[in-house]
């Protein structure tokens, strides 16, 4: 049974696929290999999703090349999800993988940047903006100097005391779920949790001056420095049949980024977990906190969502 990575990343390899002219050998046989290995997975429906939003984003990304001045045919195609694979195919150490979210890369006959366009893809069922990065709670404690796990690891002590659960998170995660009235308490809490971190977040974020707020936003939650290396768009395909679409969208050239650099930058509380961040009164994205499953026997994660 295909989970979303598996249907993601059959979308990347098909992605590729179509751009090296369905031709494997100028693509990559690991990504092959993959391919063939994931696809098993999908039910059919799924494949031919995947697929058919593919070859549309493929033929829209080489649309958008074209019009950025690159030229002549796609020489080299690469599947980059294997770390450090980035860098080797650009021959070069300033293509740092852990902030460029290329997931297919293509090298032209000629055109800018060395000939090296990458594509960060997404494929979705609607026809909406689909997400920024999602930096990960330690990213962000790095990052910002702040300690935000101390909030669920003692909320986590709270309730193994409370209810005599296990210590080792998929154990607790059990029995939780097999006790209705342990996972009502258990799930307000973990809301509490979430709560608690986004305001000692947005607490910190509001101590920062414009120009620190500024990069901290574009560097660890848009991706979209100009001295990024190669230089990428983002392809999404989008559909439940045929026919399908798809858009590019420039991350250094578009509407939410001209506002955050031009007008002041506020922020807010929305909902129960997440700071909404506004530039001259435009909505230009959420920054959640949430679980990965289970509340208080899960890993809590970050992710930057529409607005």
């Amino acid at each position: 049974m295909a989970n979303n990575t598996d249907l993601a990343d059959v979308n990347e390899i098909l992605l590729g696929y179509f751009l090296a002219g369905q031709n494997w050998n100028k693509f990559s046989q690991d990504a092959k290999t993959q391919h063939d290995t994931k696809a098993k997975l999908l039910t059919a429906e799924e494949y031919e999703q995947q697929s058919g939003r593919a070859r549309v984003m493929a033929v829209k990304a080489i649309e958008w090349a074209k019009s950025a001045g690159y030229g002549g045919n796609i020489t080299n195609v690469w599947w980059t999800a294997r770390p450090g694979s980035l860098s080797e195919a650009v021959n070069s150490k300033t293509a740092d993988q852990k902030k460029n979210p290329t997931d297919i890369l293509i090298k032209f006959e000629r055109g800018p940047a060395n000939y090296f366009l990458g594509l960060s893809a997404k494929s979705t069922k609607g026809k909406t903006d689909i997400g920024f990065k999602n930096p990960g709670l330690g990213t962000v404690e790095s990052d910002l100097k702040i300690d935000l796990k101390f909030i669920d690891t003692a909320a986590v002590e709270k309730i193994i005391g409370m209810f005599n659960l296990p210590r080792t998170a998929d154990a607790r995660k059990s029995a939780i779920r097999k006790d209705p009235v342990v996972q009502r308490i258990t799930d307000e809490i973990g809301k509490v949790v979430l709560s608690g971190m986004r305001d000692k977040f947005l607490e910190k974020l509001k101590t920062m001056n414009k120009k620190d707020l500024l990069n901290y936003i574009m560097s660890s939650w848009i991706d979209a420095s100009e001295e990024l290396y190669p230089p990428y768009v983002k392809v999404t395909g989008m559909g439940k049949n045929a026919p399908y679409t798809a858009t590019v969208s420039d991350p250094l050239n578009n509407e939410k980024l001209k506002y955050l650099y031009r007008y002041d930058i506020t922020l807010d509380k929305v909902g129960n977990d997440s700071v909404g961040v506004k530039a001259g009164g435009k909505q230009i994205l959420k920054m959640r906190f949430k679980y990965e499953s289970e509340k208080l026997a899960s890993s809590v994660k970050l992710s930057g969502d529409p607005w």
